[in-house]
């Protein structure tokens, strides 16, 4: 190679030091931008060719220096997927683990109770009822019927009030749940925006290396919400062009598509099947309104399409656990183990139906002043369908018609009190919590237990589910942190590794100058020799 040769290789030496220095820059700035993955330069040497007018005679081929190809970002493809697994489970365990401590404040009485006994409200309400029984039994129901029934009415506020705490408890969900799904509709959307942003700069010859980090950041927080799948594909545009095209779908049930390219889906709540809060994906479009296939109408998500915090609050809103339905089976062999609010309402119906039923039963003696104690509502004797939520006092009791029944003797004598005996006895006794009493379509296993036993149940399910659930969280947590941590290794900006790269292309800066300075003292040379 010539002296005249040698100057296009120090010029890309500069070049190229510049590039490096231009690429460590960037990635020392953005050190704490969320998303930014390190860029690296790539960059290749130049060989001359045969013909090269420079080539020595002796076919001794040199290098003309280094050429940069392109710059690119530090990915583990492996590791983004995993990592957004980790994040699926982790959204899917917080999400539930929120709701359940959200009913925990409400069922859970620890610390409500007298200030001499700690068992509840309810069940602090169930003694005081007991107590006044018993001793109307010792004094006789004339100065008792009364308080027994004024204790009663305020169990059944009680249990109003928490069928209507559950209710607003719903409500809350309810709009959680429209919430997320706006969350999500608005990350599809700028995904598919994206993909339309990061196919045009392609196709101009630009990386577009910043898209393609706020798209990675969308992908990872889409991860929370649904399970997904992302893959890579290579599409024709035309021109002998090929462009990066990018699609997400749901990583459960179908595997159906959310973002395909340019075209996107959009979630919302089945009109049609609204009690159940199913989804519906509707059919991919472009940032139009034009649709990728004229066919495509959307399609209903079953129960078990869906995953992560998504799919934990509708669970939240519909599993009705030992109460679930053969249907529900049939459709999630899960189901009847999967307990949401609408569980602990109908368990509490099924313990405020069987209490009001069983004294009901206890004061139907067809004596004078028998009658239903308990009914669905305060205006009527009307006992059918009794649920915590219109458990009350009867109309009848309320007005003294009906009295509790001491005695179911007509021939009995005075004072009398073996009835009541009966209701005493009724607190004591081992009851069949049947769900199909709540709902004739449920096929879960019947309970057997006290009245306190039965309420006891309930809390120990809730606890235990909550205890459980925190452990996955914990675990998932701890998972997905690993993951993270290996993931940020190779994507995250590391300041050691960048001033290592700063002097490196600093001193391959200088070194290039240099070499320009060289020949053209030896040029210099040349020229001042008349060579």
């Amino acid at each position: 190679m010539s002296t005249f040769g040698s100057f296009p290789t120090g010029r890309l030496g500069i070049y190229a030091a510049q590039k490096g220095l231009d690429v460590t820059g960037n990635n020392i700035t953005n050190i704490n931008t969320p998303g930014y993955t390190r860029q690296r330069l790539n960059q290749v040497s130049l060989v001359s060719s045969v013909n090269d007018r420079y080539s020595s005679s002796y076919s001794t081929r040199i290098g003309q220096g280094a050429v940069v190809n392109n710059v690119t970002q530090l990915r583990d493809p492996g590791l983004d997927i995993s990592y957004r697994k980790a994040t699926s489970d982790v959204g899917a365990s917080n999400a539930k683990l929120e709701g359940l401590n959200s009913l925990a404040t409400i069922l859970d009485e620890v610390g409500k109770g007298s200030l001499d006994q700690d068992d509840g409200v309810i069940l602090s309400q169930l003694n005081d009822l007991r107590d006044l029984i018993s001793q109307a039994i010792t004094n006789g129901t004339d100065t008792y019927d009364t308080l027994i029934r004024s204790s009663a009415q305020s169990l059944a506020t009680l249990f109003n009030s928490y069928a209507d705490k559950l209710s607003e408890r719903e409500g809350t969900y309810e709009k959680k749940l429209d919430q997320q799904m706006e969350e999500v509709n608005n990350i599809l959307t700028k995904i598919r925006d994206l993909n339309v942003s990061i196919r045009d700069s392609d196709i101009r010859g630009d990386a577009g290396l910043e898209l393609r980090d706020e798209r990675n950041r969308l992908l990872d927080e889409l991860s929370q919400y649904v399970k997904i799948d992302v893959t890579y594909s290579m599409e024709d545009v035309g021109a002998d062009t090929m462009v990066e095209k990018l699609t997400v779908t749901l990583a459960t049930g179908d595997k159906n598509p959310l973002v395909d390219g340019e075209y996107g889906t959009q979630f919302s709540l089945d009109p049609q099947n609204s009690s159940n809060y199913s989804m519906v994906l509707g059919p991919l479009t472009n940032d139009r309104g034009q649709k990728q296939s004229e066919d495509d109408t959307g399609v209903t998500l079953g129960d078990n399409d869906l995953y992560g915090s998504l799919q934990s609050i509708r669970e939240l809103l519909t599993e009705e656990g030992e109460f679930s339905s053969q249907a529900d089976v049939d459709n999630d062999p899960n189901a009847a183990t999967k307990r949401g609010i609408p569980y602990y309402r109908q368990a509490l119906d099924s313990l405020a139906r069987e209490f009001a039923t069983e004294m009901n039963k206890l004061n139907d003696t067809k004596l004078d002043g028998a009658g239903n104690l308990f009914s669905t509502g305060s205006d009527t004797d009307d006992a059918d369908g009794i649920t915590a939520a219109n458990i009350s006092v009867s109309k009848s009791w309320a007005d003294g018609t009906v009295t509790i029944q001491a005695t179911n003797r007509a021939d009995a004598p005075s004072g009398d009190t073996s009835n009541l005996t009966k209701f005493l006895d009724l607190f004591g006794k081992k009851v069949d919590f049947d769900p199909s009493h709540i709902d004739p379509d449920a096929v879960g296993d019947s309970y057997n237990g006290t009245f306190e036993e039965m309420f006891l149940k309930i809390q120990s399910t809730l606890a235990q589910d909550q205890k459980s659930t925190d452990s996955l969280l914990n675990n998932y947590t701890i998972t997905a942190g690993d993951i993270y941590v290996d993931r940020e290794g190779i994507t995250g900006v590391d300041l050691n590794d960048e001033a290592t790269n700063l002097m490196t292309y600093q001193k391959a800066y200088t070194a290039a100058c240099r070499l320009m300075t060289v020949l053209e003292e030896a040029l210099d040379s040349l020229l001042s020799a008349g060579l």
